[in-house]
């Protein structure tokens, strides 16, 4: 059975794919990211994020694993393919995009910073998670998130959000490559459209689900049968 690996997104943790995992048909690792929920403070950089994966991916012997990452572990995927492409054998963006921030995203990442900084980390987690999820959402699973978004440090947020402010533009990257991919997109997602999640996708799988960002919360059954199908098409070489 193809390993898969599974990164989550910002102020998470593996507990977002709980639903979403016995789904699945693969040998599934679901990782903590280093500064999220309660573990050491994470790197500072896109770099050191993708560096710490690829060492767990090469601590756990799996060989040229698929890689999937949501949000904020889209970047790290998107990262590695990139700098470390040999060593897997496909990506997957869930409910991410291979852009750079923009300009106006980098400088509400450096308010987002001074907020934790001078109030902690409750009132920031407080107004972000509601902002990932649609205004239909289960409100059990916003506070299931926002719950999740407590175990994280001040330092933790800091840094992960430094390292998204400053991550390269993967565009490029992710059009040029001879690896598979596969782009999830929510058409609810109150932070994203559909042009900005599929840059760079047109020669890779594309989905769109009637979801928020959290899609794999919401939809478990629906995302794990887009991800088990294009899993099967990279078994098979038809992607």
């Amino acid at each position: 059975m193809k390993a898969l690996v599974l990164l989550h997104g910002l102020c998470g943790s593996p507990k977002y794919f709980e639903q979403l995992e016995p789904l699945l048909n693969a040998e599934v690792h679901a990782l903590t990211l280093p500064g999220h929920a309660g573990t050491d403070v994470g790197p500072e950089t896109m770099d050191q994020f993708a560096d710490w994966v690829i060492g767990e991916i090469r601590l756990r012997g799996l060989d040229r694993p698929l890689v999937c990452g949501h949000s904020f572990g889209g970047y790290v995927t998107t990262n590695l393919v990139r700098r470390y492409g040999t060593e897997i054998s496909g990506f997957g963006l869930i409910h991410s995009t291979a852009a750079a921030d923009t300009e106006a995203a980098r400088e509400k990442r450096n308010g987002d910073i001074h907020q934790v900084i001078e109030e902690g980390i409750e009132p920031f987690i407080d107004g972000m998670i509601p902002n990932v999820f649609s205004s239909d959402s289960d409100p059990a699973l916003i506070q299931q998130a926002i719950a999740i978004g407590y175990e994280m440090t001040v330092e933790g947020i800091v840094n992960a959000q430094q390292a998204i402010r400053d991550r390269e533009d993967e565009v490029d990257t992710i059009e040029t490559t001879d690896l598979p991919g596969l782009f999830i997109y929510g058409s609810k997602d109150p932070n994203m459209n559909e042009e900005r999640a599929f840059l760079g996708a047109s020669r890779h799988t594309k989905a769109i689900v009637p979801f928020s960002h959290m899609g794999m919360m919401e939809a478990p059954e629906e995302e794990a049968k887009i991800v088990n199908e294009w899993m099967r098409e990279v078994e098979h070489g038809k992607v």
